[in-house]
């Protein structure tokens, strides 16, 4: 069952999301590159820049300290503009989505439901109850498939991650960052959730740079998302 959301997140759920998206549109970028559209690619590339440097402003402040009274309403209000900013990026993307997953499935010549994981059935060799012999052999993605499926699918344990037809009514990333940001509108406290502990587990046992001068910059510093939050599939 996919993340759904009645009370206002907080900032590592946005950050979450925020760090699915990039990894998203890198594909995306990718993809329109290898099929001549250089232009769209490059402005896939730059959406996932920007995502991830929304979010990894709040990060590198908290991990220069979170001990005084001033340092923590510092960084609260930080974190409150990085998920206005990645708000009002999310909203750009839903409207972009439809579009980016149709061009997509035109480039590849596929079908986003098609494209889905195998089915724990279609994952096995299937044997003749009589015979014994082998009738149809388990299906086995090669590394492009792969690619396309995670891209429209999210990973095999994490499938809301994915774009899938890009509308909102599909669910996957469309339908979460849709329900992220209705709930913004509510009166409600942010609630930690499941998705925020996570991160902030992660973030805590991992080294975060902080010199500007480090290169790739967030990729050095930033959190790797192998891990399956509570709520994904």
């Amino acid at each position: 069952m996919a993340q759904t959301y009645s009370q206002r997140a907080p900032f590592n759920d946005w950050w979450y999301w925020s760090e699915c998206l990039v990894k998203r549109f890198r594909t995306i970028a990718e993809i329109y590159k290898e099929n001549g559209e250089l232009e769209r690619g490059t402005l896939a590339a730059e959406w996932a820049t920007k995502l991830k440097d929304n979010c990894m402003t709040p990060v590198m402040a908290a991990r220069k300290g979170m001990e005084t009274e001033e340092q923590k309403e510092e960084i609260r209000q930080l974190e409150e503009v990085a998920i206005v900013d990645a708000a009002t990026m999310f909203r750009e993307l839903l409207a972009n989505f439809p579009f980016i997953s149709s061009a997509i499935q035109e480039f590849l010549y596929v079908n986003w439901e098609e494209s889905r994981w195998p089915t724990p059935e279609e994952e096995e060799d299937q044997y003749d109850e009589e015979t014994g012999l082998l009738v149809k052999k388990k299906k086995k993605k090669s590394n492009s498939e792969l690619r396309i499926t995670e891209l429209f699918w999210g990973p095999k344990d994490r499938q809301d991650e994915g774009i899938r037809s890009g509308e909102v009514s599909d669910g996957g990333l469309p339908g979460i960052l849709y329900n992220l940001m209705q709930a913004e509108k509510t009166s409600s406290n942010r609630t930690p959730t499941d998705y925020g502990q996570v991160m902030q587990s992660a973030a805590a046992q991992q080294y975060i740079a902080t010199s500007t001068e480090a290169n790739q910059k967030w990729e050095n510093a930033g959190v790797q998302m192998n891990f399956k939050p509570g709520g994904s599939m």
